[in-house]
């Protein structure tokens, strides 16, 4: 047979042999248990030898009869001999009145008259006649029982709920979601590739662009269904990012405008496909490190208010598209003075007014509801009343709602795997040009990590669940390498169409896959496809990509808990981006939110918590008399635990916190500063100068500069520089907080007088704290003197509770085992300490183990002789109890007031 037992509730059964060294789940608690063929042999219990229980020593002394005939038996309990009177006889209780008397006085009851019944005699419950079958619970069958079925999940098997799974969901839906999405996919990527090719003198090549952008989104759609975690997230161009290729593309056009096609067409595609890769590249640093978390400390509202901008260029850039104005898109200022000086109310309107009143509709219609369906209805709705107006249209203006997009002489759309193989290609790239524009391609960072951030916590809402940033920065990192490599445009995660196709039922990457393919299905037929949309239809869902990217960033991303300089920021970066153009404006959105988040972040100060070494003592339980100088002269010592990341300014705050600590007149001075570092999350590199000014603050006040839990760099920094070691006049450094005090403490006790007591024997050590003084020679009696050399235990952890130790002199280590063999000192007890009695109360198997660090003198108090004095001198236990009661809440009031501290 083999052993089932689990640590966590004691459920303890033997099952088959055959189950030997597999997994099952406790059917008490649901806690993972290995099966083992046998239970592991307890610990034998050593450094304590073998005494036998006191209670059952007996001297000898023949039985004897009191005075009232009753029998007395004599106990030698330590060569002490006591007497205790054995009354065999039972009490009665009158069952009508409760009334209790003794044995052998009355066969009535002298309260009510009723017959009494002895104790004895009552019968008790019989619990084999209680039926509770209704109150419990239906078990899961076990790998033991013979009704298992192997369906239960086993705990080997624990499976990620976002691993990923080809068949998600329904397939149908799957499918029909696919399709909607790939559907809708073809229009927008044919909306955008107008919007990257808007600029002047960049029309002629749309064919190609077309093509970067339809490699784009097939790339992204397939590969992200692999190796994203949220198995209904839809990748591609999206209109952020393309705004910026639209802005870079043009300026690499206009450093080249004298420059021959040949040259220009390989440095503009080249431009664009790097910036997949290095945007790829960026996305998987960041996972590789996790630091996709810290990307959600960023306010969002200041790339909002970028963004927002974002939405007014693509409206600029929707209108110069459509209408032909042919605007300087060199600067901010260039594009307004060139858009008022060309824009024509009258003729402009015309032109861009089938555009931008579709582009106005489905911007009211879609912000009641987003379904994916619904927009593609529309679409091919508009689609068809444009063909019904070129063929039944009365009128010039009518038919020409009809009228395709104009491309440029020779095939609508170019393969970009064809471009990539011609000879010249790669000769021809001007790698300087791409260079001399390389802050567009930073600007497409920043973007790309900030918008994936936010649209990723907007799906974690729509699913119900959370997503790992870091897993989806890595899965969209490699998608824009591979789309690069093949020559494609930027991807992204785009909110819009993942909702939709969530909302269709499109649950796993089938619908994903199923999105490329349609797009692959369009990248063929492009040539035939392209021509028969009518070009209001492309440059109205422009209109609407502006009207919404405005919508979502300047005013959705607004809550509850939006407070007035949120507002400030949002509309700050929107008003910069707008003047100063996308670059400057991205710029100073990075600056104000490393401002903003820094100043949020230690907004708490650099101080967690001000201890006072009055109130915060280490783990020594030290004598009562100690414990009264140190609770008087405690305040010499003053501890800092600090937090977060220490920069410069965190640091200065620090020194204003300590002057204000030593110029405080209503306490002691402060003789020992102690730092913890422990919840310190990192250091700037300027936090040297701090360092410094430390120094030369506990120079000027004469004050030891204690540094506890320091990280390795800091230690080895210090360390370097002369700041950290045994000599007098730099800065100590400890383990942890605990031995830093207790070096503290013992320094302030020296100078007090109070570290090295005078030898006392046990009695004198209780006589100040004991609550009746009177009993402590009755106490000595039964207690039993025990030695302990150093390195000795005195018990071990888990042993049986059946004793407590009073330390009459030496100090003793309060020791936690820890897996895997590391051991946590505690705490450590000295002279007039109690320790074990814990144990005894509750016989609870002991906590941790009790170690000699010195030659100690004990005595020992069993739980037998407890037991036997409680019965013989009942006063004097009362007195013990209450010795414990006093001490165990002096730890209370302790312990407390350690809270309060760190709590403020």
């Amino acid at each position: 047979m083999a052993i089932f037992k689990c640590d966590s509730c004691g459920y303890e059964r033997e099952v088959p042999a055959k189950l030997t060294g597999k997994k099952a789940k406790c059917p008490d608690c649901g806690h993972g248990v290995v099966i083992l063929d046998q239970l592991p042999e307890e610990p034998i219990p050593y450094d304590v030898e073998f005494e036998e229980d006191d209670s059952s020593v007996t001297t000898g002394v023949p039985e004897s009869v009191g005075g009232d005939g009753t029998p007395i038996e004599f106990i030698d309990l330590d060569n002490q001999n006591v007497t205790v009177e054995l009354d065999d006889s039972d009490d009665v209780i009158c069952a009508k009145c409760g009334h209790v008397q003794d044995a052998g006085h009355e066969d009535v009851c002298s309260k009510c008259g009723a017959s009494l019944v002895p104790v004895s005699g009552v019968l008790g419950i019989d619990e084999s006649d209680v039926d509770v079958s209704d109150l419990a619970e239906v078990e899961e069958a076990q790998v033991w029982d013979a009704q298992f079925d192997g369906s239960s999940e086993s705990i080997d098997h624990v499976k990620d709920p976002d691993r990923w799974r080809l068949f998600r969901g329904s397939f149908m839906l799957n499918l029909y979601a696919g399709i909607v999405s790939g559907v809708l996919a073809l229009f927008f990527v044919y909306s955008l590739s107008l919007l990257a090719s808007a600029n002047a003198g960049t029309y002629d090549f749309l064919p190609y662009v077309i093509g970067t952008a339809l490699t784009g989104v097939i790339v992204g759609s397939i590969f992200n269904a692999f190796f994203s975690r949220i198995p209904f997230g839809l990748v591609g161009p999206e209109t952020v990012l393309t705004a910026v290729i639209f802005l870079f593309v043009g300026s690499m056009y206009r450093t080249m405008a004298m420059e021959s096609a040949e040259l220009v067409l390989p440095t503009l595609l080249a431009g664009v496909a790097l910036a997949a890769v290095l945007i790829g590249l960026s996305l998987l640093v960041l996972s590789k490190f996790r630091l996709g978390e810290y990307v959600r400390y960023i306010p969002l509202q200041i790339i909002g208010g970028v963004i927002g901008a974002v939405g007014i260029i693509v409206l600029l850039g929707a209108f110069d598209w459509i209408g032909h104005l042919g605007l300087d898109w060199s600067n901010s200022y260039t594009v307004i003075t060139s858009f008022a000086n060309d824009f024509d109310a009258g003729g402009t309107l015309r032109t861009i007014g089938p555009s931008l009143v579709f582009g106005v509709v489905l911007f009211l219609a879609l912000c009641r509801t987003k379904h994916s369906l619904f927009l593609v209805a529309m679409i091919l709705v508009a689609s068809g009343v444009g063909y019904a107006a070129g063929i039944w249209g009365g009128t010039d203006a009518l038919r020409a709602l009809a009228v395709p997009v104009a491309f440029p002489e020779g095939p609508t759309m170019v393969y970009p795997f064809e471009v990539l193989n011609s000879e010249l290609f790669f000769h021809n790239i001007q790698w300087a040009v791409i260079k001399a524009n390389s802050l567009y391609i930073g600007a497409m960072v920043v973007l790309a990590v900030l918008t994936v951030m936010y649209r990723t916590t907007r799906l974690e809402i729509l699913r119900g669940r959370e997503s790992d940033l870091n897993m989806e920065y890595r899965a969209l990192g490699l998608t824009n390498i591979i789309s690069g490599l093949c020559g494609g445009m930027p991807a992204s995660l785009t909110y819009g169409r993942s909702s939709g196709s969530y909302a269709s039922g499109g649950r796993g990457p089938i619908a994903g896959i199923v999105a490329g393919l349609v797009c692959g299905v369009g990248f063929c037929c492009a040539d035939v496809v392209l021509p028969l949309i009518p070009r209001f239809v492309p440059e109205g869902l422009l209109v609407y990509a502006g009207l919404d990217l405005i919508r979502d960033w300047m005013f959705r991303t607004r809550t509850a808990f939006t407070g007035r300089s949120d507002i400030w920021l949002l509309w700050l970066t929107f008003l910069a981006t707008l003047c100063l153009g996308l670059l400057e404006g991205i710029g100073f959105g990075v600056a104000l939110a490393l401002m903003v988040t820094v100043s949020r972040a230690s907004k708490d100060g650099v101080v967690r918590n001000v201890l006072s070494g009055a109130h915060h003592n280490s783990n020594v339980d030290r004598a009562s008399i100690q414990k009264r100088t140190l609770k008087e002269y405690g305040d010499h010592i003053h501890i800092m635990r600090l937090q977060g990341f220490l920069f410069l300014g965190a640091m200065e705050r620090l020194l204003k916190d300590v002057r204000f600590r030593i110029d405080d007149r209503n306490q002691l001075p402060v003789e020992y500063l102690i730092l913890d570092f422990k919840l310190v999350s990192g250091f700037a590199s300027a936090a040297g100068i701090g360092f410094d000014k430390l120094r030369i603050l506990v120079a000027e006040y004469d004050m030891e500069l204690i540094i506890t839990n320091a990280p390795l760099e800091l230690e080895e920094h210090l360390e370097a520089i002369g700041l950290v070691g045994d000599q007098e006049g730099v800065f100590k450094s400890f383990l942890n907080l605990d031995y830093a005090l207790e070096w503290c403490e013992n320094r302030v006790l020296d100078e007090e007088n109070m570290l090295e007591l005078k030898q006392l024997n046990l009695s004198e050590l209780l006589a100040p704290i004991f609550p009746e003084k009177k009993y402590i020679p009755a106490l000595m009696k039964v207690l039993k003197r025990e030695v302990a050399k150093p390195g000795e235990a005195v018990f071990r952890q888990g042993d049986v509770s059946d004793s407590m130790f009073f330390v009459e002199s030496g100090r003793l280590d309060v020791e936690l085992e820890m897996e895997g063999g590391k051991i946590l000192r505690l705490k450590k007890v000295g002279p007039g300490a109690v320790f074990g009695e814990m144990g005894i109360y509750t016989l609870a198997p002991r906590s941790a183990t009790i170690r000699a660090a010195e030659n100690c003198v004990l005595y020992r108090m069993t739980l037998a002789k407890l037991d036997a004095i409680e019965n013989r001198a009942p006063r004097l236990v009362t007195a013990i109890n209450r010795f414990l009661i006093n001490l165990l809440s002096e730890r209370l009031i302790d312990a407390n007031m350690r809270v309060r501290d760190l709590m403020q």
